[in-house]
């Protein structure tokens, strides 16, 4: 049988032979303040939220911040580090691989055959930027090819960890390739997320405060046509029940009417697929008993569940499909986390952090409405820095 020809293919081929460095070399720095102007700056950057996003996460003034952190620790590098990447948002895989250049490891980044995109334009930029920074961009190698190329199976049997991004079935795949003995895996595998709104504080909401809560909400949740690990996919109104329909017409009229504006329109326009999708979803969620029958289909649709089953969060495909129920506390929620419960946002909900510290399974993030996309070194409660490096005990 003849053997298939490799796919493989480098995007910022240097010519040099990469090689470990320190924890916080004074190269890493050069190289992200530069490619953090070039991600602001860049005409073609600005047209993707992600790319902007991560332009202004690789400020030197950030960095620095996030090297200080672990000053008072001897990080050394692990080697060489294996990541591959998420087909849901494009630039994700930049984050876990600029904190592994941090710690000082060698790293070879496979690039989904899901992505396009920002991922495309970023991979431009630093093709471009890798002939000035040689020595970083042969730590930071990024490459396309089959998931089932020899050389990639190859190459996972030589590394000292792998970062893996991914569906379940993805992850199971992954775990299956032959990797040494003492490799370690930091797994980021399928996640759901959920968005918690007071009921009271929507009747007093001002109009600026609503028009924000409702950009914000947007922002969160249709940047990535909801696909992103940490939207929101399902909306719990907290309070009284009484004015739940009120609550949810105040803050439903807004956001439609925001993403029917220019302005919203121009940001979050799902296409006919992912509308169809959406739909098509929810019906047949309707049909396995998870939702009610009741929907309501406009710029997105919205579908009540009075209580969620367990495999809510394999079921739900994205795509501007919202599942609301109710609680009056907090504390109701605990029954239904699981370990694929990721990030939570919330707005006008007291004692938010009080009621997590009883919630012991799920929920690896609690932030603000506005901030699900903002990354952070510490990732579904994973500190990404010392994972990435070996922590010298003294």
């Amino acid at each position: 049988m003849k053997q298939q020809a490799s796919s493989w293919q480098t995007i910022n081929e240097v010519g040099m032979k990469p090689k470990l460095t320190r924890f916080a070399d004074h190269s890493f720095f050069a190289f992200t303040s530069q490619l953090s102007n070039r991600l602001i700056r860049d005409a073609q950057a600005r047209d993707f939220p992600d790319l902007v996003a991560l332009g202004y996460w690789l400020r030197n003034a950030n960095m620095q911040k996030i090297a200080e952190q672990y000053e008072s620790q001897l990080i050394r590098p692990l080697g060489h580090v294996f990541h591959a990447a998420p087909g849901n948002v494009d630039s994700l895989f930049v984050y876990s691989g600029i904190l592994s250049l941090l710690c000082g490891n060698v790293n070879t980044i496979r690039l989904s055959s899901k992505v396009g995109g920002s991922a495309d334009v970023l991979c431009d930029i630093l093709a471009e930027l890798a002939p000035e920074h040689p020595e970083v961009s042969a730590r930071f190698q990024l490459i396309r090819c089959e998931r089932d190329d020899p050389k990639l199976k190859a190459l996972q049997a030589n590394v000292d960890a792998r970062v893996l991004w991914g569906s379940n079935e993805g992850i199971k795949a992954l775990k299956s390739v032959e990797t040494p003995a003492h490799c370690r895996d930091i797994v980021f595998a399928h996640k759901i997320s959920f968005s918690v709104l007071g009921i009271d504080a929507l009747l007093r909401v001002d109009k600026p405060t609503l028009q924000q809560l409702v950009e914000d909400f947007a922002r969160d949740n249709l940047t990535f046509s909801q696909q992103a690990c940490s939207s929101a996919k399902w909306v719990i109104w907290q309070g009284n029940e009484e004015h739940l329909a009120e609550a949810q017409n105040i803050f439903w009229t807004a956001l439609l009417a925001y993403l029917s504006s220019e302005k919203g329109r121009s940001k979050y326009k799902l296409t006919e697929s992912e509308r169809y999708q959406a739909l098509n979803n929810a019906q047949d969620m309707a049909m396995a008993g998870v939702v009610s029958g009741q929907m309501h289909a406009e710029q997105v649709v919205r579908v009540w569940a009075k209580q969620l089953r367990e495999d809510f969060s394999e079921i739900h495909r994205g795509a501007g499909l919202f599942v609301e129920s109710h609680v009056q506390q907090l504390q109701e929620l605990n029954r239904y986390m699981t370990p694929a419960h990721q990030t939570m946002t919330y707005w006008g909900v007291e004692d938010v952090h009080e009621w997590l510290k009883d919630c012991l399974v799920g929920v690896d993030r609690v932030v603000p409405v506005g901030q699900a996309l903002n990354f952070d070194v510490v990732w579904d409660g994973v500190d990404l820095v010392t994972a990435l490096g070996r922590v010298n005990s003294q």
